[in-house]
């Protein structure tokens, strides 16, 4: 953060140091999931990225049942499975922009919920596999001292999205 009293060069110096942070991250997450040894490793990775670097100890992944417009809880994390086993797409509005391949994010300090449920979401990604939506992760409630999803949490996201299919489907996506 800068200061008004910072001179141009430190702020320049502070912004690329940000960048670069935010960078190894996104790296950090990417080599996570590419190296992740099976399937059971792969969600690991999930729940490691999504504590560790987007600030969440609470997700889910879903896999989509196309003939149903439905998806079923596959995995969890720190959420009651109870609460959550089945998304109705019918019902779920959002989940249609998902199930195109587009993530959805709660705007920061927005009291939106992005699902019908009380417990807080704070996005929805989608795990695409041969271009299209296998899976979706959702990222519940973050960490009290973070406001809302940062810049680099939408990055870290795409790299969810393009690189967790080997959670889902473990012998099609590599």
């Amino acid at each position: 953060m800068s200061n008004i009293s910072d001179s141009p060069a430190e702020i320049e110096r502070k912004s690329s140091t940000q960048d670069v942070g935010d960078q190894a991250k996104v790296y950090a997450a990417r080599m996570r999931l590419q190296n992740a040894l099976d399937q059971a490793d792969a969600l690991d990775a999930i729940r490691e990225i999504a504590g560790n670097l987007i600030g969440t100890e609470e997700v889910a992944v879903f896999k989509v049942d196309k003939k149903r417009s439905e998806l079923w809880l596959y995995w969890s994390f720190g959420i009651d499975p109870n609460k959550h086993s089945v998304l109705e797409v019918r019902r779920e509005p959002r989940l249609k922009q998902v199930l195109g391949g587009k993530s959805v994010f709660r705007l920061k300090l927005s009291n939106e919920n992005l699902l019908s449920t009380d417990d807080p979401v704070s996005a929805l990604v989608p795990i695409l596999v041969d271009g299209s939506a296998s899976a979706v992760i959702v990222l519940f409630r973050l960490f009290t001292h973070k406001p809302g999803i940062e810049p680099v949490d939408i990055e870290i996201c795409e790299v969810l999205s393009n690189c967790a299919g080997r959670a889902v489907e473990p012998y099609n996506a590599r």
